[in-house]
């Protein structure tokens, strides 16, 4: 059975254009994971869709995904502990980042001071509007 740790989200599902995507996309269904073809993703527009983690290219290159960092804390370099990453959303442009408390924080690599994979912290210097 598939379960959410096996996929990583690539967001809601705007178009049919599915260039560089694998043959199967994912989508939950009665609290389980669905898999479609590819070619019949027409039928997922406006759902979260899902690939297997082993599907996507930067694993392979043991590279992170924005996805990899829910779970993370944010810290910030001169306030501290922002929160704890419960959501990641990528559909649009703007990478967001929904914390457990609903503030919602831009994950841009202008922001990014340091990646802590042992401590899962992300640390980040935010502008100060936010």
């Amino acid at each position: 059975m598939i379960t959410k740790d096996d996929l990583i989200s690539i967001g809601i599902i705007r178009r049919t254009h599915y260039k560089d995507l694998p043959d199967f996309v994912f989508v939950q269904r009665d609290g389980l994971f669905v898999p479609f073809r590819t070619e019949n993703i027409s039928e997922l527009i406006g759902e979260e869709g899902f690939v297997l983690r082993r599907d996507v290219q930067e694993e392979e290159d043991g590279l992170l995904t924005w996805q990899d960092l829910v779970g993370w804390t944010i810290e910030d370099d001169e306030t501290g502990v922002v929160g704890e990453i419960e959501y990641v959303d990528e559909s649009t442009i703007n990478t967001l980042a929904t914390l457990k408390d609903g503030k919602l924080l831009p994950l841009h690599e202008d922001f990014i001071l340091d990646i802590n994979e042992e401590t899962c912290t992300l640390h980040v210097h935010l502008p100060f509007a936010l």
